[in-house]
């Protein structure tokens, strides 16, 4: 998750070197998991960081949650801020929630600027992103509605915003962090959980990636300039493209009315000129020691070692025929690869042009080779010949590649 964190950072300069960021932390998940995922970059990133957490008054409980923030924001000795909110003053007619979320964002902005800190984090994940644009689409909505929730909105910053909840699960699980859940998250007085344990699971049962689905729609409407009027004709054809992006293993391409085209590629969705490309920076070079599991372009690559034959369409090897340690690196101009059973090495470019990658997709993939740089894995091909598992193997690794969701609750 740190990697995807960071890289969520990069691309949308979220922060500077050198600043003060407050992290706001209620002791839910997401944001004990942004604390944490932060707490490991600050030397990275050269970050000077402070907890703050907010008591809005309404549930008892809230007061001992907080004190396990205090507690986690000791252990990392990072100075800690409690706030008290008046929610029924700030409520003026609005929601409950609303009332508390506008109380809670004043509190954190002048927490902010009375300590220098240029940034405030919050804890937003993509499926709160997912909630946001179903909730506008029944409310009803134009293209800006679609955009979903900002990355940076300053001094707000939300660096988990490419990563799922599922993820982030994953995340405080293996660290041993503790958290607390919200009761209201489950309440279903609330539309937000209304959405998430009642439509949402309906919607997964008609396209079980629906999730995928709307987040590739947010991150289309926001990099498109186009009037309102398309907005439906666009939910309709990313819809389409992240079909293709699950027949065809991950990506595909479409074009839109006028010169514009959205390329879809294991969860990436870029909007542009038909013929453009705007592609991110690589990542560095990894290098795996053992198998074990890595985010790379807002994916998961894992290589585990398995006790059985994998199932048919996975990648497999021989783990005492590899030279080790392997690494995992971009795609290379001049790149060659051996494909299982076939006769010799072919140009990488040719082998995707065959298998249908999607010339937007290919920058994204991660690209496994051995030591001596030989290429063993790219997702969307046959695994390499190099490898190859026989009889008298004894210990099997499996190679997958995880797309996550693209570009990823409101301030």
């Amino acid at each position: 998750m740190l990697s995807a964190v960071l890289r969520t950072i990069t691309a949308h300069a979220l922060v500077e070197h050198g600043d003060r960021v407050l992290v706001a932390v209620s002791g839910g998940p997401d944001s004990m998991a942004l604390l944490h995922v932060l707490w490991e970059a600050r030397d990275r990133l050269d970050l000077a960081l402070e907890v703050a957490g907010v008591d809005h008054g309404l549930r008892p409980a809230a007061a001992q949650e907080l004190d396990l923030v205090a507690a986690r924001a000791a252990a990392l000795e990072l100075p800690f801020h409690r706030l008290q909110v008046d929610v029924a003053g700030a409520r003026r007619g609005a929601s409950l929630q609303d009332a508390a979320r506008r109380a809670r964002l004043g509190a954190l902005e002048a927490l902010a600027a009375a300590r220098g800190a240029r940034r405030v984090a919050l804890g937003h994940q993509a499926d709160d992103q997912v909630e946001t644009i179903l909730f506008r689409v029944l409310r009803g909505t134009g293209l800006g509605g679609l955009k979903g929730i900002p990355y940076l909105r300053p001094p707000f910053v939300r660096p988990l915003l490419d990563v799922r909840r599922a993820e982030v699960l994953r995340y405080l699980r293996r660290r041993s962090i503790p958290f607390v859940e919200d009761p209201s998250n489950a309440d279903p007085r609330y539309a937000r959980a209304r959405l998430r344990h009642r439509v949402l699971p309906l919607l997964a049962e008609e396209n079980p990636r629906v999730a995928e689905a709307l987040l590739a729609l947010a991150a289309a409407a926001r990099a498109a300039d186009l009037p309102p009027a398309t907005a439906p004709a666009l939910a309709r054809r990313v819809a389409d493209a992240v079909g293709r992006l699950r027949a065809r293993g991950g990506s595909g391409a479409i074009d839109l009315a006028g010169r514009r085209r959205i390329d879809v590629a294991y969860g990436a969705v870029r909007i542009g000129p038909r013929g453009a490309r705007r592609a991110a920076p690589p990542p560095a070079p990894v290098t795996l020691a053992g198998p074990g599991r890595l985010g790379w372009m807002g994916g998961t690559l894992e290589i585990e070692e398995v006790a059985r034959r994998a199932a048919s369409g996975e990648a497999e090897f021989d783990a005492d025929r590899l030279d080790w340690p392997l690494q995992v690196r971009a795609r290379k101009s001049g790149d060659r690869m051996r494909p299982r059973g076939g006769r010799g090495s072919r140009k990488l470019s040719d082998l995707m042009i065959d298998a249908k990658i999607a010339r937007g997709a290919r920058g994204a993939l991660p690209v496994l080779t051995d030591a001596r740089g030989a290429l063993l894995y790219v997702p969307g091909l046959r695994p390499a010949e190099t490898g190859r598992p026989d009889a008298r193997t004894r210990r099997r690794l499996r190679v997958q590649f995880e797309p996550a969701p693209v570009d990823q609750d409101t301030d």
